[in-house]
């Protein structure tokens, strides 16, 4: 149901059902083996282990219609990447075989934990708390 990519400082990123990235702190060499199976990158906060823009900006290119999700806050590290979701804490949002709704974490930088929901499976992702 997960693939832990990377965790830490160096870079972070989790694979939930095989089509849902979790975070984007990784060299796009790491991710390349699972780009053509993802349906939605969900993006938590600005820090660099978490927002490789670079690999973003290589993804965004490689599939076109690949969406991003985050919350306002990472528009400005955003700019020129086509399809972005701006998420509302609270709200739910409908990707079709599922669902994904943020979570407001506390942090020194704004930043969003993530619920999602597929078929009978529940999972919520929290990172860099305080």
């Amino acid at each position: 149901m997960y693939q832990i990519l990377s965790s830490g400082s160096s870079g972070n990123a989790v694979i939930y059902h095989n089509s849902i990235l979790l975070d984007c702190g990784i060299p796009f060499s790491l991710l390349k083996p699972h780009v053509k199976d993802l349906q939605l990158v969900l993006l938590t906060h600005q820090h660099e282990d978490h927002l490789n823009i670079a690999t973003i900006k290589k993804l965004a290119l490689e599939r076109p219609a690949l969406r991003f999700g985050g919350g306002a806050f990472l528009l400005p590290f955003l700019e020129g990447i086509k399809n972005v979701d701006v998420y509302e804490t609270g709200k739910i949002y409908d990707y079709g075989s599922f669902k994904v709704s943020p979570v407001k974490l506390y942090h020194d930088v704004p930043n969003f934990g993530s619920r999602i929901f597929k078929g009978n499976h529940k999972i919520i992702h929290c990172t860099d708390t305080f």
